[in-house]
C-alpha cells in the first residue's frame, strides 16, 4: 500500500488537488508503511493538526469551503472472514475560510461494548461527529448509520476527487497508474466485504441489511 499512497498523492498534487503540506503528510504515512514491509499488521494515522488539505472549492452559494482528510486505521490482515480492520475511522471535514466547521462525514466500525455491539451496520458512513473547539457545531443526531463498504486512504482520496473535483477525476480514472494504485485499496477493503454481501444475498429468510448489522457480523468466526 505504501507505493499506492505515493502514486495517488503525487497524482493529486500534479492536478493541484492537494496542498504541498498534505502531500508531505501522505508521503510520511507511506514511509511508515515501508518500515513495516512484509508485516500483516500496520497502522496509519492523520490527525486534525496534520489533516490533508484539498483545494478550496465553493458551495452552492459561492462561499469558499475546503475539504480535509483525517484517518486512524489499523490493519490486521490475518483475519479473513471480515475486512482486515481492527480500527477504521476516516473523516472528511469541510471548513470555511475562517476554518470554522461546515460539514463532516466519517466512516468507521461499530463500537464493541462490554456485552454487545453498537447498533447499526458493522461498517457505516455517518454524518456529523465532533469538532474540537466547536462543540456547538456537533450534529444532534447519531443516526442514520449508512451501510457502507470499508475504505482506506487511497479509496477515500478517490471519493473526494470524484465528488469535489469531477473534471480532474475524469482524467485520473483513465490513468492506468492511478487505477492500479486504487485497485490495491479495493482488494484490501472489498474482498471479505463483498463475500459477506454475497452470502447475505443467498439467504432469503434474512434481509441483507440484517446480515450486515454489527451484532450479526460479530458472530462470524
Amino acid at each position: 500500500m505504501a507505493n499506492a499512497i505515493r502514486v495517488v498523492s503525487r497524482k493529486l498534487l500534479d492536478k493541484d488537488l492537494i496542498s504541498q503540506e498534505g502531500y508531505c503528510t501522505l508521503l510520511r504515512e507511506a514511509g511508515s508503511l515501508d518500515k513495516r514491509r512484509g508485516e500483516t499488521t500496520w497502522h496509519l494515522e492523520i490527525d486534525r493538526d496534520d489533516a490533508v488539505r484539498f483545494r478550496e472549492i465553493t458551495d452552492e452559494l459561492g462561499r469558499p469551503v475546503t475539504p480535509y482528510l483525517l484517518c486512524a486505521i489499523r490493519v490486521e490482515q490475518g483475519q479473513h472472514s471480515r475486512p482486515p480492520f481492527a480500527r477504521l475511522d476516516l473523516a472528511i471535514e469541510m471548513l470555511d475560510e475562517r476554518r470554522a466547521p461546515v460539514a463532516r462525514w466519517h466512516l468507521d466500525l461499530a463500537n464493541q461494548k462490554s456485552d454487545s455491539m453498537q447498533p447499526g451496520p458493522m461498517i457505516h458512513l455517518q454524518y456529523g461527529g465532533h469538532f474540537p473547539g466547536h462543540r456547538e457545531k456537533d450534529h444532534p443526531l447519531e443516526v442514520p448509520r449508512w451501510c457502507h463498504p470499508p475504505m482506506e486512504i487511497v479509496l477515500f482520496c478517490e471519493v473526494i476527487a470524484a465528488n469535489f473535483y469531477p473534471r480532474a477525476w475524469e482524467e485520473l480514472r483513465e490513468d492506468a497508474t492511478w487505477c492500479s494504485a486504487v485497485a490495491l485499496g479495493q482488494k484490501l477493503c472489498y474482498t471479505a466485504y463483498l463475500k459477506r454481501m454475497l452470502q447475505g444475498l443467498s439467504v432469503s429468510s434474512k434481509t441483507l441489511l440484517h446480515s450486515m448489522w454489527a451484532s450479526e457480523w460479530a458472530l462470524c468466526p
